[in-house]
């Protein structure tokens, strides 16, 4: 498979983004004295790259912004189970979205089953892998978790329903303007 120039160069801008929105702008809430629910946009850019460049871009995506992020600036010990979970961020959505037929793809409502899915798997898993790290029980900690999952969820499909209509809308006047 051949990946293009401008394919290659937005996924970097996804990741970088990502990094940022994870590491930087991301809150940490701590519960049963651990830090256990991470508050951010963080994925926003993952679901993008999917939704844009196709699944296989996004699950990319959300596996090197994990990566770097881990590496460059570490909230605690890596764990591959985190870098799957990313990667999940990026391929969940799009394969949602593609249950529906094109033109009703993007609309609020299929954007926000996309996200809700993606939301409840990845917090599922992220639930798992810490408490494998941490030795507390899954139960204990998945409930917070979930509740944390679901009240972002309307906030990130609400932002990521406008932004794929002003990118579909940026698209159209470049379109217009070739065509002149």
């Amino acid at each position: 498979m051949r990946v293009s120039t401008k394919k290659m160069t937005t996924i970097g801008l996804l990741v970088g983004i990502s990094v940022v929105f994870t590491r930087f702008l991301g809150v940490m809430i701590p519960f049963a004295g651990i830090q256990a629910i991470r508050v951010s946009f963080g994925n926003l850019p993952v679901m993008l790259s999917g939704i844009l460049l196709g699944p296989a871009a996004g699950a990319l995506t959300g596996a090197l912004a994990d990566l770097i992020g881990a590496v460059l600036f570490p909230i605690g010990p890596y764990f591959p189970g985190f870098t799957l979970s990313a990667a999940m961020s990026g391929l969940i959505p799009v394969m949602i979205l593609r249950l529906f037929p094109r033109e009703k793809a993007y609309g609020f409502w299929p954007v926000l089953l996309a996200t809700l899915v993606r939301g409840l798997v990845v917090s599922t898993l992220n639930t798992v892998w810490l408490a494998i790290l941490s030795n507390k029980a899954v139960w204990i900690l998945l409930p917070s978790r979930l509740l944390a999952s679901i009240i972002q969820v309307p906030i990130h499909a609400l932002l990521l329903h406008y932004i794929i209509k002003g990118y579909g809308a940026y698209r159209r006047s470049l379109a217009s303007q070739e065509a002149q």
